[in-house]
């Protein structure tokens, strides 16, 4: 699915004079007299939709979140930070092993740590430690972030 800022040929980042200057734009690029492929099809609702969305801050922060949230369901952080990022307490512990569900596959239970695996994590500069573990069922990676009690 085409994200609202694609919509309109913007960045997540734009302001809403760029919201604007490019709202404008793509209606006078996308108008039936101005396209020059007859079979072309643009859907002038959904720019108007888009534009309506964005231009509002509070629509906008939710649409925000909205796409963040489809996003992880995919694997993709949608900031280009890199891995999603998750705490030891978004795990569930059980048997001497945390496990989560998989934000991408959803299957139960499928990211799993031991204390063998924690042992195993890198120290970060929030005097904390990482490790970054794989799905049993999919291929996201995420990074796990956590602290010795």
């Amino acid at each position: 699915m085409i994200s609202y800022y694609e919509v309109l040929g913007v960045t997540p980042e734009a302001s809403i004079p760029e919201l604007k200057q490019a709202y404008k734009s793509k209606l006078l690029t996308s108008h039936p007299d101005k396209i020059d492929n007859s079979s072309a099809q643009v859907d002038i609702p959904l720019i108007k939709q888009a534009f309506a969305t964005l231009v509002d801050p509070t629509s906008r922060k939710q649409y925000d979140k909205q796409l963040i949230e489809s996003s992880k369901l995919k694997g993709f952080n949608i900031n280009g930070g890199g891995l999603d990022i998750y705490s030891l307490d978004d795990f569930e512990f059980d048997n001497d092993e945390w496990s989560k569900s998989c934000p991408r596959c959803t299957a139960h239970k499928s990211i799993c740590l031991t204390e063998t695996d924690l042992e195993k994590g890198t120290p970060d500069k929030d005097g904390g430690f990482d490790i970054i573990v794989q799905c049993n069922s999919c291929s996201l990676w995420i990074q796990v972030k956590y602290y010795e009690e």
